[in-house]
């Protein structure tokens, strides 16, 4: 019972956190310091292989969203589990765990499976604006995830 509270708030802390990325990573979007967001790239690549079609702007951002909440908070779910064995700790201790979390799921996708995927190149040869927009946006998420795991897990035990 105590790794199915551990995973919920985890998941509620994955949920919220990707709300909180999804905020900077639009706001990035909207003032012009990257390109096109790597949920809706996804998206793209989802829909045509799936449908055999060209895929619209609205459907992309549907899809994409859909897939990012999904993937923020499972992501969120597995950290809260990874958590579960781990006595108490200070929240800052937990947002900087969180955040080296955030960085290595950044890392696992963006040099790994997208570019696997041939959704993406890797970040190594990708838009620099789109990079460091990435790289803050996960800071956000891992930091976010932290600290709200922290607190759930007080408040579910």
């Amino acid at each position: 019972m105590r790794q199915v509270r551990h995973a919920l708030a985890g998941a509620i802390g994955g949920l919220g956190a990707t709300l909180l990325m999804s905020a900077v990573m639009l706001g990035a979007r909207r003032l012009g310091l990257t390109a096109p967001l790597p949920p809706n790239k996804i998206a793209e690549r989802v829909i045509e292989t799936s449908t055999d079609r060209p895929s619209g702007e609205d459907e992309e951002r549907v899809v994409g969203s859909a897939l990012h909440l999904g993937f923020g908070t499972m992501a969120g779910t597995a950290f809260g589990i990874l958590l579960g064995g781990a006595g108490p700790a200070p929240a800052v201790v937990l947002a900087g765990v969180g955040a080296v979390y955030a960085t290595g799921i950044w890392l696992v996708s963006y040099q790994g499976w997208v570019p696997g995927l041939r959704i993406m190149p890797p970040a190594t040869h990708d838009d620099r604006g789109r990079v460091a927009t990435m790289i803050v946006a996960h800071w956000v998420y891992g930091i976010a995830l932290g600290l709200t795991t922290s607190r759930l897990r007080r408040f579910l035990s």
